[in-house]
Order: C-alpha cells, then sequence, then structure tokens
C-alpha cells in the first residue's frame, strides 16, 4: 500500500508539474 501510494504521489507531482507551470505562463500572457 505503501508503494502505490508513493507512485500516485509521483504521478501528481509529474502531472501537476507542467500543469503549474502552464497555469503561469497563461496568466502572464506568454502562450
Amino acid at each position: 500500500m505503501e508503494v502505490v501510494a508513493q507512485l500516485i504521489a509521483l504521478s501528481l507531482i509529474v502531472v501537476a508539474g507542467p500543469a503549474v507551470i502552464v497555469l503561469i505562463s497563461a496568466r502572464n500572457g506568454n502562450l
């Protein structure tokens, strides 16, 4: 169970990373 939780956390970080960058760039109008 701990391994699964870690995998889910890593996947969330991998997905959330680029998403945050896109949101910040969108707010700054860099798109």
